[in-house]
């Protein structure tokens, strides 16, 4: 063949009008040469669904991600894209970055869960006018409905201890008996920080341990997984594992674009982990083995910093975050079907980080996960930040102790992705 191409010009142009086609809301298929987007033929997540269409139909992996700057969003520029991503690329194992549960390793169980939401309960149509939005930018353009802020006198503070009283009440162990609280927030930023803050609102002993967890938006992730480690060291310990954000006052600052300020809600989410032994036989759900990894590629498709100025200024690349955030959860997936040994069809639910529920609607379509099966809280809270994979966690476990099926082993992945591109995920079963 002369050519490097899999695929002839014909072909591609096909497979982007194809594409293209199912993702339009009029009959009529514009000219191979218009700008998709910026006709407003697409909005910015049906173009984000339009890129990963034609990666299933085209079998290539991140497939227009980033988008050239330099090229239209046209029919024409994804046939031509199509062709030029017709080449080979180093192969990368799904399970890379994993960790082996090591031969009599302590199974830790979570014996008890909480969390909480703002209590102001804002619509879309609320939070566009206020942003000086588009119509329907939020309701339709992300699919949330409302988000829950925080009122007067709700911080991170009063969330965690809201979430850790309702996780300690479910479990009946005394606050003397927690060993280590484990604390993870993307908005609290004061000293002391937040887990010895919660140490003292939650009257703990004073020989518990108090330690903060980065990681964003998978920072509950990475806070279970570091308290399971530490339970490793005290057989009988008891650990508390929160994650609390107050988006709504961090991220209200001038710098800060509306379309991204607009997508957050506040709250927190609480769980208690204890040696899988010391706990009832019908709270035996295991917190098993955790993936990990940073995608470089996709780092500048979200940046936060505070400036010379203590302004907060935040670079925002809504489609690239999106696309990112797709092809980054589905390979979590991946990795913890080969860990877990069990195919994403058997699992329960999903307890996902939900940058916006159209995201988890094209995720759900690439992934081919029923959508029923991921909690999705985000169309009526919005993104809840670390909070958004451990709430939906919560609503998981609880809707398998109330209606699971006890003849049956449950079965919950959990996957999250955060700027950097971090990602992390973990199985309970």
């Amino acid at each position: 063949m002369n050519s490097p191409f899999t695929l002839g010009e014909s072909q591609a142009l096909d497979i982007a009008r194809a594409c293209v086609a199912s993702k339009l809301s009029s009959p009529h298929l514009p000219h191979d040469d218009v700008d998709l987007v910026g006709t407003a033929a697409l909005d910015s997540m049906g173009w984000v669904d339009t890129l990963i269409g034609i990666e299933s139909a085209a079998s290539i992996r991140d497939f227009g991600n980033p988008w050239p700057d330099d090229r239209p969003k046209s029919i024409r520029a994804l046939a031509d894209m199509i062709r030029e991503a017709q080449k080979p690329s180093p192969d990368e194992s799904a399970g890379a970055g994993t960790r082996q549960q090591a031969d009599g390793e302590r199974d830790i169980a979570v014996g008890g869960w909480g969390y909480a939401i703002g209590s102001l309960a804002v619509d879309a149509d609320q939070i566009e006018r206020t942003l000086a939005l588009p119509l329907h930018k939020i309701r339709d353009g992300a699919g949330i409905q409302s988000v829950r802020l925080a009122a007067e006198g709700e911080d991170e503070l009063a969330f965690g201890q809201r979430a850790s009283d309702v996780a300690l009440e479910m479990t009946e162990i005394p606050v003397e008996q927690i060993d280590f609280l484990v604390a993870t927030s993307a908005t609290f930023l004061g000293f002391p920080s937040l887990a010895a803050s919660l140490h003292s609102r939650l009257l703990l002993r004073e020989t518990c341990a108090a330690l903060d967890v980065g990681g964003a938006c998978a920072g509950l992730i990475y806070s279970l997984a570091v308290a399971k480690s530490l339970l490793h060291t005290k057989p009988e310990g008891v650990a508390l594992v929160v994650a609390a954000e107050v988006h709504s006052r961090r991220l209200s600052a001038p710098h800060v674009p509306g379309e991204f300020l607009g997508l957050f809600g506040d709250g927190a989410c609480a769980f208690i982990l204890t040696n899988a032994s010391n706990a009832p036989q019908k709270d035996r759900l295991r917190l098993r083995e955790f993936v990990w990894g940073c995608s470089g590629t996709f780092a500048s498709s979200l940046g936060v910093k505070v400036a010379a100025n203590a302004e907060l200024e935040v670079q925002f690349k809504g489609e690239q975050l999106a696309r990112a955030a797709v092809t980054e959860l589905d390979r979590i997936i991946g990795a913890l079907e080969n860990l877990s040994a069990k195919p994403r069809g058997g699992v329960d639910y999903f307890a996902l980080h939900q940058p916006n529920p159209r995201v988890v609607e094209i995720l759900a379509e690439k992934a081919k996960i029923p959508l029923e099966r991921i909690p999705l809280l985000s169309k009526t809270c919005g993104n809840l930040g670390s909070v958004t994979c451990g709430a939906s966690l919560c609503q998981a476990l609880t809707s398998l102790r109330t209606s699971g099926d006890p003849s049956r082993t449950p079965l919950i992945f959990m996957a999250a992705v955060a700027p950097g591109l971090l990602r992390g995920g973990a199985f309970l079963d």
